[in-house]
């Protein structure tokens, strides 16, 4: 999910301070140790294909050795490794997301520290590269900040309702299409003792109700605010979260939550493709990036896919879609003619379509012929839905407590623990809300 990492404000004023003057930063050499350091945070799947590509690379270029590090949980242990190779300057080609969209009033107090370090120029413009062009100009846009493209956004992924067809053909269910249909299935499916829906959350947190929440979001409300951008409208005052729709949205999330399987909370996000490849639940909320670790648990595993229904118009009721892992070039990082090396072999057609076909992200390279285990799964929807940018506001790293990145979320988790009403939620968030989109 592309939610923002956390930021501490003193650490992002320094950060500033330090490299404010990198943008004028001129092409270096290539360093005499021909290596390239590449970190990414722990997507299984990407993982695997990535070692693949690195050993590929390093075939063609017996030169240069690739150093790939990764690490767990973009908001945690990632989001250290990111920090501390910043300040080191040791590494050369850093995964992250797409920095756009940017909040209203852009500071080093509301940025995410991907976007800080975006609009301070430590990492290098890429616009002259020559697999730009053959990349689509509205993905490069999610990377380009004053008219500098700033990565290689490798697609975007999908996000809704796994199923397993072999259980939905033994109870005679179908496809829902509305939040009606879709809650009567899953009393459907507890009747007969099946657990409706899986979604773990140790070791990440309640932000991974946002496999519920963003997609209720997108349905219930943003069709009802000016220009059906609920981010814009949000973070410019145009709608409040004390909004009869949010409202409303909390509490049919809190009953969806109730068709969960036990202990939700301890159960390691980690585990979730291959739980629901065991057969655990009828249905995974998840993202696209974990159907390639569902195959591989269970390869004669059908599965078919729909939209989260949140609203009973079925009209609105279309998965979100965000762009996920970027390649940035940093501007301190010691080896810039070897990454630039590394970056054109990874977007030349073979090599990018390996990373496709394995890791089920809908490409964001222009043609091509793609087979991956997502795009079946997906069907129709490969590729299609609503862009999470216009669902989802840029929550700030710090400032009022219930409105930070970090904070939100749990507040979300209390509703369905009885701790709060959505009506007292709605306020939580809303109390200081003006100070943050000032």
């Amino acid at each position: 999910m592309s939610h923002r990492t956390p930021m501490a404000g003193a650490m992002a004023a320094s950060l500033v301070l330090t490299f404010g003057g990198v943008g004028a930063l001129a092409f270096r050499p290539a360093a005499s140790s021909q290596t390239v350091k590449v970190i990414t945070w722990v997507n299984p799947p990407a993982v695997t294909i990535l070692k693949k590509i690195n050993a590929e690379f390093h075939h063609k270029y017996p030169n240069i050795r690739v150093i790939f590090q990764t690490a767990a949980n973009r908001a945690g242990p990632y989001a250290t490794l990111e920090s501390t190779s910043i300040r080191g300057n040791t590494v050369d080609i850093m995964g992250t997301g797409p920095i756009q969209p940017l909040p209203p009033h852009p500071s080093v107090n509301n940025e995410s520290n991907e976007q800080l370090w975006a609009t301070h120029g430590l990492y290098l413009r890429l616009n002259n590269q020559p697999w730009v062009k053959q990349f689509m100009p509205n993905i490069n846009r999610t990377e380009t900040y004053q008219g500098k493209l700033l990565g290689l956004v490798t697609g975007t992924y999908t996000q809704g309702v796994f199923y397993n067809k072999v259980m939905f053909a033994k109870y005679h269910l179908s496809v829902p299409h509305t939040y009606r249909a879709f809650i009567a299935l899953c009393q459907n499916l507890k009747r007969h003792g099946v657990t409706p829906l899986f979604d773990g959350l140790q070791n990440v947190g309640p932000g991974y109700l946002g496999f519920i929440y963003e997609p209720l979001m997108q349905e219930v409300w943003r069709p009802h605010v000016p220009g059906a951008n609920l981010n814009r409208a949000l973070s410019t005052g145009q709608t409040t979260w004390t909004s009869p729709y949010f409202i409303k949205i909390m509490q049919r999330e809190k009953t969806i939550m109730r068709y969960l399987e036990p202990n939700f909370q301890g159960v390691p996000w980690q585990s979730m493709p291959g739980d629901f490849a065991d057969g655990k639940a009828a249905m995974l909320l998840d993202g696209s990036w974990d159907l390639a670790a569902v195959h591989t648990a269970n390869p004669k595993m059908k599965v078919g896919f729909f939209p989260l229904p949140g609203s009973n118009q079925a009209k609105y009721n279309v998965p979100m879609v965000g762009g996920d892992l970027t390649w940035v070039v940093l501007a301190h990082g010691p080896n810039h003619a070897a990454a630039f090396k590394w970056l054109n072999f990874f977007s030349s057609p073979k090599i990018y379509q390996q990373y496709v076909d394995y890791v089920g992200i809908t490409p964001s390279r222009i043609g091509g012929t793609y087979h991956s285990f997502a795009k079946n799964v997906l069907g129709k929807w490969f590729g299609k839905g609503v862009n999470s940018a216009v669902v989802f506001p840029d929550l700030p790293a710090s400032g009022p407590y219930w409105d930070q990145s970090s904070n939100w979320p749990k507040l979300q988790l209390d509703v369905y623990l009885g701790k709060y009403t959505p009506k007292q939620v709605a306020h939580m968030y809303q109390q200081n809300w003006p100070q943050v989109i000032r």
